[in-house]
C-alpha cells in the first residue's frame, strides 16, 4: 500500500513529517546541532534509566524532532515515556489525545526512518489503536494489523496476533458478518503461530539433547564433575529460555483455540467447506484449511475430512497428511496400511514430539496385529528420542499386561503382571507426569499377581528372581 493510503487508513494527520527528519541522512545523523543532540540524548537516557519519565519527556522529544536518526532508542523508549504522559494527563481529554497522537506519530516516524520496521510499527499502531479506541477504530485496527502480519510473517508478535483476532471479532459483530471472517482470521494467525511453535520446539529439543549428551559424557568419563557442573549450568539456562519461548507461543495458541471454538463447530465447518470442496477438490489452500480446522475442532470422523486428506495426499504428500492417512486407515481397521503411512510420516517429521506421537499410534496398530515384540521395539524408539518420556514404559507395561491370553504356555502365566509392574514402576521413576496413572495401573494388576501356592510348588518364594518366558523373555522379581 502507498504511503498516502496508509496515512489515510490510520486516520491521523502526521504533519510533523514535512519538517522532521526528512532531510537527515546517515552522514548527519546528529542533525544541524550535533553537540546539542548528543547532550539531549545523554540527559534523557540518564533520567529514563531512573524511570523518571516525566523529566525524560522534553529532552527525548527534542531528539525525536531534531535528530531522530541519532539513536534508535528514541523509538524503543518513546512508547514508555508517552504512555506515562497519557496516564499523567488524567481527565484532561485534550492533553491525553495530544499524547496519544504523538504516540502514533512516533511509529509513523519510525517507518520513515527505518522502513525495514514497517511491519513491526504497523503492529504497534494497531495494538495501541485497540487499547485506546477498540470499537471506534475497529475497521482500521483490523486492516492495519492484517498488513502488519502480511509484512512481518513469522516475526509477528503474539500480541499482534491476539489483537487481530479480537478486532476481527468486533468487526464481525458490528458489521453483522458471518463467522467466516473469524475462520479467515484464525487461518491467518495460525499460519504464523504454527511456524513459531515448531521453531521454538525444535530449539528446545536441541537444548535438551545437549543436556543428554553432557550426561553421557559424564557417565563415560570424558568430562570431570567440575566441568559437567559449569557446562550444565549454561545448557540448563539455554533449555529454560527455549522452554519459556515455546510456552509463550503455545499459550497464545491454546487461548486462541478456545476462543475460536465457538465460531467453528463441526456443522458450521461442514456448511462452509462442504460446498467449496464439492466444486473444487484440487485447491491446495482449501484442502489445507479443511484439514486444519476439522482437526482443531475434533471433526475428524467427518467424511469431508477424510476426503480432503486423501485428495491433498495425492497432490502433495507430507508428514502430517501421511499421519492423517494412517488415522483414517486405523478407523477402517486397515492396520497394515496404517503402519505404512506411519513409517512414511516418521521419515518426514522433524520434531521429536511428532515422531513420538506417530510411534504411539504405531504401537496400537502393532498390538491389534498381535505384533507384540515389534510394538515393544517401537516403544524403545520413543526412549531413544526422549529418555525421560515415561509413556514408553507405560505402553510396554500395557503390552505385558495384555499378553495374559497369548502367554498361557509358560509355567506361571500370571507372571506377565509382575513384568508389567516393573515397567510401570520404571515409568514412575523417570517421568512424574505419568506417576499417578502408573500407580493406578499397578493397583489394578496387583490383585492378579500369581498366588503364592502357584510359585511355591515350583520351589520359589517371594523375592526370588523369575524369568518370564513367552515373547516377553525378561527377568522379574516374585511379589
Amino acid at each position: 500500500m502507498k504511503r498516502i493510503e496508509k496515512l489515510a487508513l490510520i486516520g491521523f494527520v502526521f504533519s510533523m513529517f514535512s519538517t522532521v527528519g526528512l532531510a537527515q541522512t546517515a552522514d548527519d545523523k546528529y542533525g544541524k546541532d550535533p553537540e546539542e543532540c548528543k547532550t539531549k540524548i545523554s540527559l534523557y537516557r540518564e533520567v529514563f534509566k531512573q524511570k523518571n519519565y516525566k523529566e525524560a519527556y522534553e529532552p527525548w522529544k527534542w531528539v525525536k524532532e531534531n535528530c531522530p536518526m541519532s539513536t534508535k532508542n528514541i523509538f524503543t523508549n518513546g512508547p514508555t515515556i508517552l504512555e506515562y504522559k497519557i496516564q499523567e494527563a488524567g481527565t484532561d481529554t485534550a492533553l491525553r489525545e495530544q499524547y496519544i497522537k504523538e504516540l502514533f506519530d512516533l511509529f509513523e516516524l519510525r517507518i520513515k526512518c527505518y522502513p525495514q520496521d514497517e511491519g513491526y510499527s504497523l503492529g504497534r499502531i494497531g495494538t495501541y489503536l485497540y487499547k485506546y479506541y477498540p470499537k471506534q477504530e475497529y475497521q482500521k485496527i483490523y486492516e492495519i494489523l492484517g498488513q502488519s502480519i502480511d509484512l512481518d510473517g513469522i516475526k509477528t508478535s503474539p500480541q499482534v496476533l491476539d489483537v487481530y483476532f479480537k478486532a476481527s471479532e468486533i468487526k464481525m459483530k458490528l458489521d453483522k458478518l458471518s463467522t467466516e471472517i473469524m475462520i479467515d482470521a484464525y487461518d491467518k494467525i495460525t499460519d504464523v503461530l504454527n511456524v513459531q511453535i515448531d521453531t521454538c520446539e525444535l530449539k528446545h529439543e536441541a537444548s535438551m539433547h545437549a543436556i543428554y549428551k553432557l550426561r553421557e559424557d559424564l557417565e563415560n568419563g570424558t568430562i570431570t564433575e567440575d566441568e559437567y557442573a559449569v557446562i550444565y549450568e549454561e545448557r540448563a539456562a539455554d533449555s529454560a529460555k527455549t522452554a519459556n519461548e515455546w510456552k509463550q507461543y503455545t499459550n497464545v495458541s491454546n487461548n486462541l483455540d478456545l476462543r475460536f471454538a465457538k465460531y467453528a463447530q463441526c456443522d458450521v465447518l461442514m456448511d462452509i467447506y462442504g460446498k467449496k470442496f464439492a466444486t473444487n477438490k484440487t485447491d491446495e489452500r482449501l484442502l489445507k484449511q479443511i484439514i486444519k480446522f476439522f482437526a482443531k475442532q475434533g471433526c475428524t470422523d467427518n467424511q469431508l475430512f477424510a476426503d480432503a486428506v486423501e485428495a491433498f495426499y495425492q497432490i502433495k504428500p507430507t508428514a502430517n497428511l501421511a499421519f492423517n492417512m494412517a488415522r483414517i486407515n486405523m478407523k477402517k481397521k486397515s492396520y497394515n496400511a496404517a503402519l505404512n503411512y506411519l513409517n512414511e510420516a516418521i521419515a518426514m517429521y522433524e520434531k521429536e514430539s511428532d515422531k513420538i506421537t506417530a510411534y504411539i499410534i504405531m504401537i496400537e496398530c502393532q498390538k491389534q496385529l498381535n505384533q507384540y515384540s515389534a510394538a515393544r521395539e517401537t516403544a524403545y524408539k520413543i526412549l531413544k528420542l526422549n529418555p525421560t518420556d515415561g509413556r514408553a514404559y507405560m505402553l510396554i507395561g500395557d503390552l505385558y499386561a495384555g499378553s495374559i491370553g497369548a502367554c498361557t504356555g509358560i509355567d506361571i502365566p500370571a507372571s506377565v503382571y509382575w513384568a508389567a509392574a516393573d515397567k510401570y514402576n520404571k515409568a514412575k521413576a523417570i517421568d512424574p507426569s505419568v506417576a499417578e496413572d502408573a500407580q493406578k495401573r499397578i493397583a489394578s494388576i496387583s490383585g492378579r499377581f500369581p498366588a503364592v501356592s502357584t510359585y511355591f510348588q515350583l520351589g520359589l518364594k517371594k523375592g526370588d528372581s523369575y524369568k518370564v518366558g513367552c515373547w516377553i523373555n525378561e527377568t522379574t522379581i516374585i511379589r
